[in-house]
């Protein structure tokens, strides 16, 4: 009977699964070199946005391995913080058009990554798709947009960065207003495109562990 109970404890052990170890990387740079940006490039017009309000988390496993799970992925815009370069239009933009006092932030949340290799190597670009849910003006939709990926483990002492283990995300992709039911004021906005081109440049540092509690 012991034996018995002591081959199915070593079973039950073996089979079980491992506590998947991870890494997480904080989007939260208070120099603000990241950077969120439209294009809009109409027939009669071409208008630029951009702000440098961006955050966001991206927790992967501590392999690198994109693949494996539990990949988390978060990126936030602060949309009442864009410039456009009028301060008028700016003032539309936010209460007339993108509405921030209702709807203050764009997010995308990240729930796979597709890419042939998915392990990220120090100093490499990883070109790849994520799949997950862009939200805007109060709407979600499922998206799948390109996005370029460098991880960095060390940095040269004279380089942007002090502090090294981090990684890079950049993405372009476009937005259509029809899809997000955001209605364009025909006054301000008449040489706004439809469709704008977005574009999110972002450095994730590797969180700092935190430190043990004193006892």
């Amino acid at each position: 009977m012991r034996r018995t109970i002591f081959v199915l404890a070593t079973l039950l052990v073996a089979t079980a699964p491992c506590l998947a170890k991870t890494e997480t990387y904080a989007v939260s740079d208070k120099d603000g070199r990241d950077s969120a940006s439209f294009t809009s490039d109409a027939p009669l017009e071409l208008i630029q946005g951009h702000t440098s309000k961006v955050d966001g988390t991206v927790t992967i496993d501590d392999s690198l391995d994109l693949s494996k799970k539990p990949l988390e992925a978060q990126f936030d815009v602060d949309l009442a913080s864009i410039d456009t370069g009028i301060p008028l239009r700016n003032e539309h933009m936010r209460d007339n058009f993108l509405e921030t006092k209702k709807y203050p932030k764009a997010t995308f949340k990240v729930s796979s990554i597709a890419a042939t290799p998915t392990v990220l190597k120090d100093g490499q670009t990883l070109k790849t798709k994520a799949t997950g849910e862009f939200s805007l003006h109060g709407v979600t939709t499922k998206r799948e947009i390109p996005v370029d990926i460098t991880y960095h483990k060390m940095c040269k002492s004279q380089g942007k960065f002090l502090d090294c283990d981090l990684i890079q995300i950049k993405s372009t992709f476009p937005v259509a207003f029809k899809d997000y039911k955001i209605q364009r004021p025909e006054i301000v906005f008449q040489k706004l495109a439809d469709t704008v081109i977005v574009t999110v440049s972002a450095t994730a540092h590797k969180a700092a562990a935190a430190a043990p509690a004193k006892k």
